[in-house]
């Protein structure tokens, strides 16, 4: 799972940079066309956006809007890799470690000049269209997240299109994206582990003390499909300390021995989940032969709904 967030000044080319940058890497490009296509169904869908089906709210600032714009974004992004364009990405996702915030600029003069060439404008139409467009993106941000467009903490990649092109400036982010995202997870050597981390801490004689309702009604399911279970069964050290010792640890919450799959279960809102993806994805670095997936919200709901237990959603 990955995140590219694009902000771009008007007329700077960063729509067709977006396109590049999803297209070289293969991820989903999130835009105003893919939210407006999308994001009606959604509001439909999700029994957590409170929505009137008959009249999806068309103002960009209302709270039930922004409310499920974000449900959509987030939703979106714990099941593929995105380029998101404008909506707030680089503050959306600001906390969440395998993500490259980006803005793409120009100087004026080269973007009155597209201006003009894009839309037959005069020089002083362009002027205006831009200044128009600029303050929408400035009330935008400053509206919805309290935060300043232009400013600079909001972003690890600022590219220049007087000087680059949009095929190199594509290049560039992908590039980038590769070094910042994909690689630095963990890149110092794996410690010997000591053998008292790894006992098994699986509590299973005197019967499991859940920590979730939904943990114990997915166990009920697992038993009413005779699909054998253990939990939190074994813990994986993550993190040690100069000495040795372990610092950080992380025990999935189910292990189905004949699929040889841990199961992780989320009830969190998409947005706090991200602490726990990141342990889940160093557990798979230091673990490559562990199996594991992590289950969200919305799929133990599809699950419990299968199975006759709505009244435990």
């Amino acid at each position: 799972m990955g995140v590219i967030t694009i902000s771009r000044e008007t007329a700077s080319g960063g729509d067709i940079i977006a396109g590049l940058a999803a297209q070289k890497l293969g991820f989903t490009l999130v835009s105003k066309k893919t939210i407006a296509e999308n994001l009606p169904a959604f509001m439909q869908e999700d029994s957590s956006v409170p929505v009137n089906p008959k009249k999806i709210p068309k103002n960009p600032f209302s709270k039930e809007y922004i409310s499920a714009l974000h449900e959509y974004i987030y939703d979106l992004a714990i099941r593929e890799n995105l380029v998101i364009l404008g909506r707030g990405g680089q503050v959306l996702f600001r906390d969440f470690p395998p993500s490259l915030h980006v803005k793409i600029a120009s100087g004026k003069a080269q973007r009155i000049q597209r201006v003009m060439q894009h839309y037959d404008l005069g020089e002083e139409g362009a002027q205006k269209l831009i200044a128009e467009q600029e303050r929408n993106k400035k009330r935008y941000l400053k509206r919805v997240f309290g935060e300043d467009w232009s400013s600079l903490h909001l972003y690890d990649l600022i590219i220049n299109t007087d000087r680059v092109s949009y095929e190199d400036a594509a290049d560039i982010i992908v590039k980038a994206f590769r070094i910042h995202g994909e690689y630095r997870e963990v890149s110092e050597p794996r410690k010997e582990i000591p053998a008292a981390a790894l006992q098994n801490n699986s509590r299973q004689q005197a019967g499991p003390s859940f920590m979730h309702a939904s943990e114990e009604e997915f166990a009920k399911m697992l038993d009413f499909y005779r699909i054998k279970w253990e939990y939190e069964p074994r813990v994986f050290p993550l993190e040690w300390d100069d000495d040795g010792n372990v610092t950080e640890a992380f025990a999935p919450d189910f292990y189905l021995p004949e699929q040889d799959v841990y199961l992780e279960l989320t009830t969190q809102r998409q947005k706090l989940v991200w602490k726990k993806n990141k342990k889940i994805r160093r557990l798979k670095k230091l673990y490559p032969d562990v199996n594991i997936k992590i289950m969200y919200n919305k799929d133990i709901k599809g699950l419990l709904r299968k199975f006759g237990r709505e009244e435990d959603l």
